[in-house]
């Protein structure tokens, strides 16, 4: 039977997993400087020989999207290598996973809940403060998806424009998003830049949906009816409530509109 040689498995340039059937995987040294020894998606040591994606999580706690090459050997001992390429499916201005990614994560499953959620007004923002205004906006809710989204199960990705996705394996409702839209506005405050929102719209599966397409279409719709009634939704309307509770003063009498659901 043959079997990969112990030296030139642990000095492969690049990170590698090698397992035989029955046997815990090995990892060689460039996969341990990169990955630590988390353990590896177990779906992908069950995939067939070709090329396949797959994330995998680094000591800091970053998720990194690699391809895997996969090959069965003579002897019936398999070899994974590895190559990071987040940085082909990372969206440059946000660092965010962009549309690559999105699209690669939804040929491995649907999401539960599927937002999607545009920067209000951002094309006036550009115009009356410069394009530097509109990409620290476009950063700072970036930096409030990666941050929120620690708390709950959820990848957010960047589409383009002032448009941003979140999916989750958990149900989300408008709710969750109430401190999403709260931290916004905190964190243009440092840009100098005022009441500045988003509005989202949320699709569910399987109800509205099974596919990434189907969800897409029905968080779009919601959303369009969210700007519709009011910039903001109902994440700006629960800010708005909280913000003249803290002052004391009655908010004004205009009705919530659950327009995210």
């Amino acid at each position: 039977m043959m079997h990969l040689d112990d030296d030139l498995f642990e000095h492969l340039p690049l990170p590698a997993v090698h397992w035989t059937p029955g046997h815990p995987a090995r990892l060689n040294r460039a996969f341990t400087r990169a990955f630590g020894l988390g353990p590896l998606p177990l779906p992908l040591l069950e995939r067939p020989d070709g090329t396949h994606h797959t994330r995998l999580s680094t000591p800091n706690g970053d998720t990194r999207i690699c391809r895997v090459l996969l090959r069965t050997r003579p002897g019936g001992d398999r070899l994974g290598v590895i190559e990071d390429v987040h940085e082909y499916h990372a969206d440059p201005l946000t660092r965010l996973p962009g549309r690559r990614a999105l699209l690669l994560d939804a040929a491995h499953g649907t999401p539960a809940t599927l937002a999607l959620l545009d920067i209000d007004r951002l094309d006036r923002l550009n115009r009356r403060a410069g394009h530097a205004a509109g990409d620290a906006a476009l950063c700072a809710l970036a930096g409030v998806l990666a941050q929120g989204t620690r708390h709950w199960p959820a990848q957010a990705y960047r589409l383009g424009g002032g448009a941003f996705v979140l999916c989750s394996p958990q149900v989300l409702l408008p709710g969750h998003l109430g401190p999403l839209q709260a931290a916004f506005a905190g964190a243009l405050l440092g840009f100098g830049v005022r009441r500045t929102s988003f509005s989202f719209g949320l699709a569910h599966a399987p109800q509205d949906g099974t596919t990434l397409a189907e969800l897409l279409t029905q968080a779009e719709r919601r959303l369009q009816r969210s700007q519709r009634v009011g910039r903001g939704g109902l994440a700006a309307e629960l800010v708005h409530l909280l913000r003249h509770a803290r002052l004391g003063s009655p908010p004004d009498s205009r009705r919530t509109h659950l327009v995210g659901s």
